[in-house]
């Protein structure tokens, strides 16, 4: 039997949300009835390592790779870098500036090489670059495209990924937040759009939980963990606020933080001037952050808003009490005061929930006896949604 030649392309397979979705859907899908080919702009993500053996990995376009051998295409892309870097320069004066994906995209479309290979679906797994490469340059029966961000609040100018996106079968949003999203930003679009939440592997969640001791974490201490990009949009410096109520509260402590990004050094600064150097403590970026959700207290999430909010639904499933703000998708996952609490995004309101599972005792077991009878499983459900799409 012919196998069917399915594509998934995204930017990298560096830790994050609709990463670890993929990776997930990947190790589930049938070795025999599909082939699959996985294209990456940028190589060298943790989560590669976790990739089956029967996904083949192609070459990017000649524009991302670094090919020292040969002087042509060099000469090419340096003169397409400096043209992008340009753009990016000039975009940022604009009144009314486009998404930096987009201006990259539009400043190299020409030099993007397209793939020769016909394939049966091609899958775009996230917005932006992944989007606009399977529109314009891969030739395919069906094409889906994957929307993991509340799109109608993004930066992308809706009128140039319209175009884009016109050439998909359907859209695939990873929420039902996310899907009103969309259809508040392209109404005549509504007839292909679909929900696939992000695809969770728990009996994998489960394994890795115990693969190590985690020694930073202390029994004589209540260990709250936050797992997270540092970004301003996961809301790290309220956090830090919070962390101070609870000093200031008498309560015996320490916050870990999971994750890297670009706000680091200004997040560690606040940190120092508040005094919380011994209380609220930056982890890093961790391949398995499970271990540390299993042996956390308390899982706090301070987003001011996720796609869906994939790391909340792993500390579900590892049976964690959580406080998380009210961004659109959290209560598509939390039933508030059943399985977690839900509270609004006020420095006061955060620290009330967490000191709530501290003095509240019967409340906490509660919660934890609640979560037991939650089901562990996003997975099933959505792969069966998935493999309909694509046959």
């Amino acid at each position: 039997m012919r196998k069917k030649q399915i594509l998934f392309v995204i930017d990298s397979l560096y830790i994050g949300g609709a990463e670890k979705s993929l990776i997930s859907l990947l190790n589930n899908m049938d070795k025999t009835k599909f082939q699959i080919d996985l294209l990456m702009f940028k190589r060298g993500g943790e989560l590669e390592n976790f990739l089956p053996n029967n996904v083949k990995i192609l070459e990017p376009p000649q524009y991302f790779k670094n090919d020292k051998n040969n002087y042509r295409s060099r000469i090419i892309n340096f003169i397409f870098r400096v043209k992008t870097s340009i753009n990016l320069r000039l975009n940022l004066f604009k009144k009314t500036p486009l998404h930096s994906e987009q201006v990259v995209y539009k400043s190299i479309r020409k030099v993007l090489t397209p793939i020769k290979k016909k394939y049966d679906v091609a899958i775009a797994y996230s917005q932006g670059m992944p989007t606009y490469y399977v529109s314009h340059k891969i030739n395919s029966y069906k094409k889906l495209a994957w929307i993991n961000t509340d799109y109608k609040n993004t930066l992308y100018n809706k009128e140039l990924d319209y175009i884009s996106y016109k050439n998909f079968d359907e859209i695939i949003a990873v929420s039902e937040n996310t899907k009103k999203s969309v259809i508040n930003t392209y109404e005549d679009y509504k007839g292909k759009l679909d929900v696939i939440m992000d695809i969770v592997d728990s009996e994998l969640i489960i394994k890795m939980s115990t693969e190590y001791r985690v020694n930073e974490f202390s029994r004589d201490t209540i260990n709250i963990l936050t797992v997270g990009r540092l970004v301003s949009v996961k809301g790290f410096d309220r956090a830090i606020k919070v962390a101070l109520l609870l000093k200031n509260a008498g309560h015996n402590f320490k916050w870990f933080v999971v994750g890297d990004g670009p706000d680091r050094n200004l997040l560690q600064n606040i940190v120092d001037e508040s005094k919380l150097s011994n209380h609220f403590i930056f982890l890093g970026k961790k391949l398995n952050p499970y271990v540390y959700m299993k042996n956390c207290d308390i899982y706090v999430q301070t987003s001011l808003k996720e796609g869906f909010g994939l790391t909340l639904y792993e500390a579900k499933i590892l049976k964690k009490p959580i406080v998380c703000t009210n961004f659109p998708t959290a209560n598509e996952i939390i039933h508030h005061e059943v399985d977690g609490l839900i509270v609004e995004h006020k420095i006061e309101s955060i620290f009330a929930g967490i000191e709530r599972y501290i003095v509240d005792i019967p409340f906490k077991a509660e919660i934890l006896k609640n979560l037991e009878k939650c089901s562990r499983n996003l997975k099933i459900d959505q792969i069966i949604q998935f493999h309909k799409k694509i046959n």
